[in-house]
């Protein structure tokens, strides 16, 4: 079969401005594109300095500076684009403050402080890992607030298991005379990759689940999987063209995804 791609020849020190799927994809080959200073940088630095905000008051920011964003009427552009300002507000507040930090260096006593240098870096390195997550997780309470959705964020289920999100409440997963069809859990990864297994015993008494991620081009067996673990996928419309034609039609959408969980809701008003 013949197919055709647009390719764009880019230079190794042109900044170029990516979204959330090219940046996953580049990522996943381990390649690093210097990215465009966000207009609002300078102002991050100005309220923060060389330090990080906690993560809510870091995602609140995002929104903040972000115009013409409106998540009632657009839910998935919303989150994709809150997502992807953060992400590229986050990197240029990373380099900015590691590169403080070289300038500084780690000399103690005349001698190299090995331990404080490795300690720095882990916790840059531990900082990326667990930030992505909570964005993710604030960015979708702001939707689900604007969107007048009922929900519990970090639940306690079975075996202290905390799914990222139940609907209606945790009030109504506990009580075991609520209709289970009623009950949804949704679990929040920026990326899944194999870790979408864990989500299958989050909440048992809820046979049918529902996994929301930012990650581009699943494969098609890792998706016939989930179909077959009574898992359906939800990821930003945006998304949808990285995924082949036969998984598109199979795709949850996350306007879909609210529609469903405030006809759950509104059912049982």
């Amino acid at each position: 079969i013949d197919q055709q791609a647009d390719v764009q020849i880019i230079a190794a020190d042109t900044a170029v401005s990516l979204g959330f799927a090219a940046r996953a994809i580049l990522d996943d080959l381990g390649m690093d594109l210097v990215e465009p200073e966000p207009d609002t940088f300078g102002l991050l630095v100005e309220h923060y300095g060389t330090r990080f905000p906690a993560t809510k008051e870091f995602s609140q920011f995002a929104r903040d500076t972000l115009a013409g964003i409106y998540c009632l009427e657009s839910p998935d552009e919303a989150l994709a684009a809150w997502m992807d300002h953060e992400e590229a507000l986050f990197r240029h507040m990373e380099r900015y403050i590691v590169e403080q930090r070289l300038r500084e260096g780690f000399v103690q006593e005349g001698s190299i402080d090995v331990d404080a240098a490795a300690k720095f870096f882990l916790s840059v390195h531990n900082r990326r890992k667990s930030r992505a997550g909570h964005a993710l997780g604030n960015h979708l309470e702001e939707i689900w607030k604007a969107h007048d959705v009922r929900y519990t964020r970090e639940a306690k289920t079975e075996v202290r298991k905390r799914p990222d999100f139940l609907f209606p409440s945790q009030d109504k997963y506990d009580d075991e005379s609520y209709d289970p069809a009623m009950l949804t859990m949704l679990g929040a990864k920026r990326t899944c990759k194999d870790r979408w297994r864990q989500v299958l015993s989050e909440a048992n008494r809820i046979p049918h689940k529902h996994l929301l991620t930012m990650q581009p081009s699943i494969s098609e067996n890792q998706t016939e999987e989930m179909k077959e673990s009574n898992l359906q996928l939800v990821i930003p419309r945006s998304l949808f063209g990285s995924y082949q034609p036969a998984q598109q039609s199979w795709l949850m959408d996350v306007k879909s995804f609210i529609e469903l969980v405030k006809s759950r809701q509104q059912a049982t008003a």
